[in-house]
């Protein structure tokens, strides 16, 4: 085996190194290359999640205006039901005070009825009692006057 000299190690070692230097380089601009992807992803991640949180709020936001509405609704319901069960009880009101109306009519009309009844029976039996009176004068014979 040959000795190597001092220059030809020199060299070597000069060309080794910059094997590793362009080595060292390629894996640093990889490295860096990933730092910017992560960057940016990271970057992405914040909007999205400035994005979600602010389109919670809306959310929130509607839900709350989703409340109140169903707070008023139940409210209004509520008035709504009284306001019904009076409107039911003046309903019934009504119909009971137009059945007793109908009642009195029909018992008014019985009773006009029955007057009239009882007036043509009247009569009957007036005009009866007093053709038995002239038929019972028309039967008496004259007395003499002898």
């Amino acid at each position: 085996m040959n000795d190597i000299t001092r220059e030809e190690l020199n060299a070597k070692l000069e060309t080794i190194e910059t094997k590793m230097d362009a080595r060292v380089e390629s894996v640093s601009s990889k490295i860096e290359a990933f730092l910017a992807v992560q960057t940016e992803r990271d970057q992405r991640f914040n909007e999205r999640l400035a994005s979600s949180i602010t389109l919670s709020d809306e959310w929130n936001q509607k839900f709350r205006m989703l409340a109140e509405q169903s707070a008023q609704a139940a409210i209004s319901a509520d008035s709504s039901a009284k306001e019904a069960a009076t409107l039911k009880t003046h309903f019934w009101a009504s119909v009971v005070a137009q059945v007793l109306a109908v009642g009195a009519i029909v018992v008014g009309a019985y009773l006009a009825n029955q007057a009239n009844v009882l007036s043509a029976v009247s009569t009957t039996v007036s005009v009866f009692q007093a053709g038995k009176d002239q038929g019972k004068a028309v039967e008496s014979p004259p007395a003499n006057k002898n």
